[in-house]
C-alpha cells in the first residue's frame, strides 16, 4: 500500500548526507519578486553556504522582476556571492510559454533551465531540486530547511513537502485541510496526512518535476501535490519545525482560496474522479461582496484565470 514516509529535519545530518550522496547533484532554489526579499534572501543564502563544501551544488535565484530592470535584489545577491546564479524569470524562455507571469510558471521556468543547462550529463533522476521560499522570517529559517528535504529525497523520496508550526496558516487550515478531505477516493486519501500541503517547501528528483504538471499561480501546490499521490511516486513529509513569513490581507487571502479551490477541482475532473452535470462548469472568476468597515457595500469580480502547464517532460 502506498504510504507517505514521515521525517524531522533532525534526521538527517549534513556530515551524513555528503556520504550518501554520491554522484548527485542539488540545486537550492529560491523564488523573490522584485525588491520584496532583497535583504532576506541574501541571509538565507549566507546560512546554506555555511552548509559542508559540496553538499548544495548550486543556489539558483529564481527571480520576477517588478520592473524591466536591473533591481537591488540582484546587485545585491552579486555583490554578495559570486558563484550565485540568478534566473530572470521575465525573459525565460520555454519553448511553450509565454511571458505569463505566476509562482508556478516561474518554477516551471527554473526546472526547464535546470533540464537545459545545469546537467551536463547527469541522469534527472540524479538531480534533486529544493525550492525554498524567500520571505520566510529570519529567526525561523535554517539550514535544516535544506538538508530535511534533500535528506528526505536522498533516502528514496521522489517527492518531498515540508511542514511545520505556523501560527497563522490561515487557508491551510480552514481552506486546504477541509477540501482535501471532503471527496473520498483511494488516490486522494495521501493528501490528508501531508501536514502542510501548501508548503512552498518541497524537493524532489528532476524526473519527477519533470513529470507533474505545473499551474500558473495560486495552483501549483496543489496541482503537484495531487499529480503526486495520484502517481507512482515515493513521497515524504519532513518537520521542518517551526514557521512565519509575512502575512497576507484577507483579499489576498480569498484570491488564493478561490486558486486552490479550482485547482482541486479541476484536477479531480481531469483524473475523472468527479464530473460537473446539468450545464454547470468551473469559473475563472472570482465574484463576492462583502460590507467594509466603514459600512460601505463593496463588489470584488476578478478575473483569475490559471493555466496548467503540460508536464516538461513532453517538450524536452
Amino acid at each position: 500500500m502506498k504510504k507517505i514516509v514521515k521525517y524531522d529535519h533532525a534526521d538527517f545530518k549534513p556530515e551524513d548526507l555528503l556520504k550518501i550522496k554520491n554522484d548527485k547533484k542539488i540545486y537550492a532554489v529560491f523564488s523573490t519578486f522584485g525588491e520584496r526579499e532583497a535583504d532576506l534572501v541574501i541571509e538565507k543564502i549566507g546560512v546554506l553556504k555555511q552548509l559542508p563544501a559540496g553538499l548544495v551544488d548550486k543556489i539558483i535565484i529564481n527571480h520576477r522582476r517588478a520592473g524591466d530592470n536591473f533591481d537591488r535584489t540582484e546587485s545585491g545577491i552579486i555583490s554578495a556571492f559570486s558563484d550565485v546564479d540568478i534566473m530572470v524569470s521575465n525573459t525565460a524562455a520555454v519553448p511553450d510559454m509565454k511571458n505569463e507571469k505566476g509562482k508556478g510558471g516561474d518554477m516551471r521556468r527554473t526546472i526547464y533551465r535546470i533540464n537545459r543547462e545545469y546537467l551536463n550529463g547527469l541522469s534527472a533522476d540524479n538531480a534533486v531540486v529544493v525550492f525554498l521560499d524567500a520571505d520566510v522570517l529570519p529567526e525561523y529559517f535554517g539550514a535544516h530547511f535544506a538538508t530535511g528535504l534533500a535528506g528526505a529525497v536522498l533516502n528514496g523520496a521522489d517527492y518531498a513537502k515540508g511542514g511545520f508550526w505556523r501560527e497563522m496558516g490561515r487557508v491551510k487550515k480552514y481552506v486546504a485541510q477541509p477540501l482535501f478531505s471532503a471527496v473520498s477516493h483511494p488516490s486522494l486519501k495521501l493528501l490528508s496526512e501531508f501536514s502542510y500541503p501548501l508548503s512552498g517547501e518541497c524537493a524532489g528528483t528532476l524526473s519527477f518535476f519533470n513529470s507533474v504538471s505545473f499551474w500558473q499561480m495560486y495552483g501549483v501546490e496543489t496541482g503537484v501535490l495531487i499529480d503526486a499521490v495520484s502517481g507512482d511516486y515515493k513521497l515524504a513529509d519532513v518537520n521542518l519545525g517551526l514557521y512565519d513569513h509575512e502575512h497576507h490581507n484577507d483579499i489576498n487571502i480569498q484570491k488564493m482560496s478561490f486558486g486552490i479551490i479550482r485547482t482541486y477541482l479541476r484536477s479531480l475532473i481531469d483524473y475523472g474522479i468527479i464530473t460537473l452535470n446539468n450545464g454547470a462548469s468551473l469559473s475563472d472568476v472570482f465574484a463576492a461582496e462583502y460590507i467594509n468597515s466603514d459600512g460601505e457595500r463593496v463588489k470584488l469580480e476578478e478575473n483569475l484565470t490559471e493555466i496548467k502547464y503540460r508536464p516538461l517532460s513532453e517538450i524536452l
